[in-house]
């Protein structure tokens, strides 16, 4: 088989007294692990040509039956260093043997698909055992009695509290990413589910860092363990390129726009929330990228499972992600990682940026940096011991209103520019436009103010910020078109209200004289009609005096009143006509009601 070169690997000894030290061989093979041939034949047809620095090391420690504390960066390959261990252990033996823990439900699936590819031959059966799934469909896989179970803390402590799962025969227990479980909250779950393994177990913990709280653990639930670490402990892998983009806030989404348009390959963003990594995907499909697609928590389990699988498969080449899904985001060839927001942990820094530049390839991972993240980047720094190179965003005012998420609050307090031309030709800008401009080098006067002799009118009257419109003239120019010695400019606006110059409505006496008369409305006619030729019954309860009811609805005096302004011979007349069309009307009712009663 081909050889890889020699893997340059740290190996320290763990803080417990009865760790050992075991030492890298220069060249490893898989045949030199103590593997049988049947995992050699699984592990050529997979296509590894050559072993990792923590499988070199941890697959014959686990052989060996010995507990192990190995610390790695991301993706170096510890799934493979306790599957094959366990699959050779397990081959050909019924009942379940084995126990694996993982923090995330993604993570959890992905151990199961290592497990399948090199137990599956060999009859070595697994059951995964995670939330959004239902609980009957979890006892069923149990009944199998499968070799391995895979799990999540949360939900196998569910399994143990309803009694569907008893783990008095376990022989192996594995923690994956034991960092992660105890950020996550799940340390109460591993002490119950620690309590119900036999004591006489073998325990193998993983993980990519080594906090305080994970030697805690460790020196709990482990016996004499052997300690492997590849690499520095809390680094990122060398062949990944790290930038860091100082920009505000706002223009987060903008630059990843960009980002996304000119990086080719696969990209993972990393969010800081759930609500952001969704509302990052809808900003970019509103932008028409649709090669996207996002993934965290709240998501139903068969959503999640759908949108992994179609990011691995090519079909999305943009995967949005938290910090817990992400755990679970083992895909080959990831180009590049976007920080769209820095983690809270810096130790999850690592881990995110630790999904590209797996098995030795190159990668890229960009983290977008606001002025807020100042405490949190040095504790990163810190924490790789170096610096990360920084840029900074092009600030652009044009391209900020680009953005998704801020689009138009910078210019509504400002002028609102593009909305057409006054009628001098300049910018309606209001408040905040650019001052108009004057011909001949004229200067806007103050309201009410005269004009210079001879100046010819603008056809603009400025007026102070706050001053109400008068109706005085501003000046008497004998040679106004309307001959009263105003101008047009004189005349009031449309939109002014009654009281600031607008002159009051007058209707004149003799459009009044010749006002027709009301027509009577049908409703209310019959209660008007007046009974046997008598006078007309009140409409309303009322009594005949003065004020009588007419057939709009409205009340009339019983006399007519004579108009202001008319001679008597029109008064005369006008009470004539009134008189009149009162008595007409119900006569012509009563012959009508007559008639189709005859």
């Amino acid at each position: 088989m081909e050889e890889k070169p020699p893997i340059d690997s740290l190996v320290t000894p763990s803080s417990s007294p009865a760790a050992v030290t075991a030492e890298l061989a220069p060249n490893p093979r898989w045949d030199s692990l103590g593997l049988s041939p049947e995992a050699l034949l699984l592990i050529e047809k997979a296509g590894f040509k050559t072993p990792s620095g923590v499988q070199a090391e941890g697959i014959p420690i686990a052989l060996e039956g010995t507990d192990l504390i190995a610390s790695a960066q991301t993706g170096t390959g510890k799934t493979a260093a306790f599957v094959l261990p366990m699959v050779d252990r397990f081959a050909g033996r019924e009942g379940t043997f084995g126990l694996i823990l993982a923090p995330t439900r993604e993570l959890a699936q992905q151990t199961q698909a290592t497990l399948e590819m090199f137990g599956a031959p060999r009859k070595v059966r697994s059951v995964v055992l995670i939330g959004g799934i239902d609980m009957k469909i979890d006892v069923a896989a149990l009944g199998t009695y499968p070799q391995v179970i895979i799990a999540t803390p949360g939900r196998l402590c569910d399994h143990l509290d309803r009694g569907n799962i008893w783990l008095d025969y376990i022989e192996v227990v594995v923690l994956d990413e034991a960092d992660r479980m105890l950020d996550m909250g799940f340390a109460d779950q591993l002490a119950r589910i620690m309590q119900d393994v036999p004591a006489k177990r073998q325990t193998l913990l993983f993980s990519a860092t080594m906090a305080t709280s994970v030697t805690n653990l460790a020196k709990k639930i482990l016996k004499n363990p052997k300690t492997v670490a590849i690499g520095k402990l809390n680094s990122a892998s060398t062949s990944v390129t790290q930038r860091l983009l100082h920009m505000p806030e706002e223009s987060k989404t903008r630059e990843l726009r960009r980002l996304l348009r000119e990086e080719p390959g696969s990209i993972i963003v990393f969010t800081r929330s759930k609500d952001k990594a969704t509302r990052v995907w809808r900003s970019l499909h509103s932008a028409g990228i649709y090669d996207a697609t996002y993934i965290h928590s709240d998501r139903m389990q068969s959503h999640r499972e759908q949108a992994l699988a179609e990011f691995k498969e090519g079909k999305y080449r943009i995967m949005i992600a938290t910090d817990v899904a992400g755990r679970g985001i083992h895909v080959d060839g990831i180009a590049h990682v976007v920080n769209y927001d820095l983690p809270m942990d810096p130790e999850d820094y690592v881990h995110r940026i630790g999904r590209t530049g797996r098995a030795d390839l190159s990668g890229k991972a960009t983290s977008f940096v606001t002025p807020q993240d100042r405490k949190i980047l040095g504790e990163i720094h810190k924490i790789l011991g170096k610096e990360i190179p920084a840029e900074y965003a092009e600030a652009s005012p044009s391209a900020s209103s680009g953005d998704g998420e801020s689009s138009g609050r910078s210019h509504r307090g400002g002028s609102r520019s593009g909305e057409g031309s006054s009628r001098n030709g300049s910018s309606r800008g209001g408040r905040g436009g650019a001052p108009r401009k004057f011909e001949d080098g004229a200067q806007p006067r103050a309201a009410g103010a005269s004009p210079a002799p001879g100046t010819p009118s603008t056809g603009i009257r400025p007026r102070a910020a706050g001053a109400a419109q008068t109706s005085a003239p501003i000046s008497a120019d004998p040679t106004s078109p309307r001959g009263d010695g105003s101008s047009r400019l004189d005349r009031p606006a449309k939109n002014e209200s009654k009281g600031e110059g607008r002159p009051e409505k007058k209707t004149s006496a003799k459009k009044a004289d010749h006002q027709p008369p009301a027509q009577p409305n049908p409703r209310t006619f019959y209660k008007t009609a007046p009974v046997d030729g008598g006078a007309p019954a009140p409409s309303n309860g009322g009594s005949n005096g003065s004020s009588k009811s007419t057939a709009d609805g409205t009340s009339q005096s019983a006399t007519a009143a004579k108009p202001a302004g008319t001679s008597a011979h029109a008064a005369k007349k006008h009470t004539q006509t009134a008189n009149a069309s009162k008595s007409k009307k119900p006569g012509m009712l009563k012959s009508l009601i007559s008639k189709i009663f005859s």
